[in-house]
């Protein structure tokens, strides 16, 4: 792109306000235009990459801190899903002890009740030494079972066999 000499108007020259030039007409310098080009003019550009720069690195911290508040928020909720988990484990497995001590509590207290499969060669007083460590307490397991004499013990046969805890 050629511009005109601003003393004489002669075309062709490079543009002087970019660079020190000599009219090949009039011969002058036209470096005092290129000084005061630059005095009046500020330099574009540096202003907009900076500010391009500046407004990038913002937005970048910004973004940062809005991860890691993310981050910690998501593993607040979590660190809160695993306690209440844990709470509710623990509750749970609290009961499950409860109702276990209960039921031994009963046990306990109470006599219970035994299912025997009457074998080959199984008779009360035999069946009542087994279970009772005395085989005159046959008569329990008649009672118990409803067994009236005369009877025979039949091989698989169930008998209920009640033993009291102490």
């Amino acid at each position: 792109m050629s511009h005109n000499c601003p003393i004489c108007n002669a075309a062709g020259l490079p543009d002087y306000t970019k660079q020190h030039v000599i009219c090949h007409q009039c011969n002058s310098d036209l470096k005092a235009f290129f000084l005061l080009d630059s005095i009046s003019s500020p330099k574009k550009g540096r202003f907009e990459i900076f500010a391009l720069v500046g407004l990038s690195l913002l937005a970048i911290l910004f973004l940062g801190l809005f991860i890691k508040i993310n981050i910690a928020k998501k593993e607040i909720i979590a660190t809160n899903i695993v306690l209440k988990d844990s709470i509710s484990t623990l509750t749970s497995e609290k009961l499950a002890l409860k109702r276990q001590n209960e039921e031994l509590s009963k046990i306990k207290s109470k006599e219970v009740t035994v299912k025997y499969v009457v074998k080959k060669g199984d008779y009360p007083y035999k069946i009542a030494q087994f279970f009772y460590g005395d085989g005159k307490m046959y008569k329990k397991i008649e009672v118990d079972n409803n067994l009236h004499q005369p009877y025979t013990l039949k091989v698989g046969q169930i008998l209920l066999i009640k033993i009291s805890q102490d």
